[in-house]
C-alpha cells in the first residue's frame, strides 16, 4: 500500500533518495503526492521533505505544492541573481545617494545571506559571490529574510548553530523567535553590533510577485537614533518600489500590502520622506500614483 511500503526496511538515505526522485524536471508535489509516489508514511514524508525545503534542495510554493531547486552553483541560480541586480541596480544606487551610507540587497542561500552591495561613494554596485555572504541571524538584512521567510527556512538556520559574534548577537533559539515575530510586526529588522562592535544598520523586506520574500534591502547606520527617522521611511519606498518592478517582470501578480499598516505612524512617515528626499519618491514612489 503507497504509504507503507517496505519503509521499516529502508535508511534514510533510501528514503530521501525516493523523494528526490518523485520530482521529474518542472514537477511539483503536494506531500500527499510525494507519499504516494516514494511509497512512504506521511510522518516520515512530511519530516524529510520540510528538511530538503529547509536545506534548500526543495521549494515549497504559495500552493503547498513543492518542486526540485536548482543547485545553487547552477546557471539557472546564476541567472536569477544577475536578472535582481540588474532590476534592483537603480535602486540602490538610488538609495544609497539619498541615504549617503552603504547599502546591501541580499537573498537567502542555506543558512546565510548572498548579498550585493553599493558603497557610498566609493566602488560600483558589487556582483553576487560566493564569497559575498553573511550570517542571517546576525544582521539586519538577515533577519528582514528570515521573518518573511518559510518556518523551516528559520529552523534550517538555528539548527546550523547561532554562533555568537559579540555580545550583542541573538545566538538562541528562542530570542531569534522573539525578534523575527517583532520584526514581522514592524516591518523593520535593526541589527546594533550584532556581527561587529559599531556596526548597525536596518533592513526591510522585499517581496516578489507571488508575495513571497524575494531579497531584502539594507542601510547601514552610523548613529542610530540619529539616522533611522529619515533612513527607514527612504528604505520603505524604495523596498515597496522594488517589491513592484519585480512584480511586473515576474508576472501580473502585485506584491503583497505594504509592510506598514495603511494610515499608521509608518505610512504617514512614508508621506513625510517623499518631501525629505524628492529624488528618490520621484524614482520608486510611482507606486501610489498606480493605487
Amino acid at each position: 500500500m503507497a504509504g507503507n511500503g517496505s519503509e521499516p526496511r529502508r535508511t534514510v538515505t533510501s528514503k530521501v533518495v525516493a523523494i528526490i526522485r518523485s520530482f521529474d524536471p518542472g514537477r511539483s508535489l503536494t506531500i500527499t503526492e510525494v507519499v504516494q509516489v516514494a511509497d512512504l508514511s506521511v510522518s516520515t514524508t512530511h519530516r524529510l521533505v520540510h528538511e530538503l525545503a529547509a536545506w534548500g534542495i526543495l521549494h515549497r510554493g504559495g500552493d503547498s505544492r513543492y518542486e526540485m531547486v536548482q543547485p545553487l552553483g547552477s546557471s539557472a541560480r546564476r541567472d536569477r541573481c544577475v536578472d535582481l541586480r540588474a532590476v534592483a541596480a537603480s535602486t540602490i544606487e538610488d538609495l544609497s545617494a539619498v541615504t549617503t551610507n552603504d547599502v546591501r540587497l541580499g537573498v537567502i542561500d542555506g543558512y546565510q545571506v548572498l548579498y550585493i552591495e553599493k558603497t557610498h561613494g566609493g566602488r560600483p554596485l558589487s556582483a553576487f559571490s560566493a564569497a559575498a555572504t553573511l550570517p542571517a541571524h546576525a544582521t539586519a538584512l538577515g533577519k528582514a529574510l528570515l521573518a518573511f521567510a518559510p518556518p523551516e527556512t528559520v529552523d534550517h538556520v538555528i539548527q546550523h548553530g547561532l554562533r555568537s559574534y559579540t555580545a550583542a548577537t541573538v545566538a538562541t533559539a528562542a530570542r531569534l523567535r522573539h525578534v523575527l515575530k517583532v520584526t514581522r510586526l514592524r516591518g523593520i529588522a535593526v541589527a546594533r553590533g550584532e556581527l561587529l562592535p559599531g556596526h548597525s544598520a536596518v533592513a526591510v523586506p522585499v517581496f516578489g510577485p507571488a508575495g513571497e520574500v524575494a531579497a531584502a534591502l539594507e542601510v547601514r547606520l552610523s548613529d542610530v537614533s540619529s539616522e533611522m527617522p529619515t533612513t527607514v521611511p527612504a528604505l520603505m519606498i524604495a523596498a515597496r518600489g522594488l517589491s513592484r518592478e519585480l512584480g511586473r517582470v515576474g508576472g501580473p501578480m502585485s506584491p503583497p500590502a505594504p509592510v506598514v499598516p495603511a494610515g499608521g505612524p509608518g505610512e504617514r512617515a512614508i508621506s513625510s520622506a517623499q518631501v525629505a528626499v524628492p529624488r528618490l519618491a520621484d524614482r520608486l514612489g510611482r507606486w501610489r500614483d498606480r493605487r
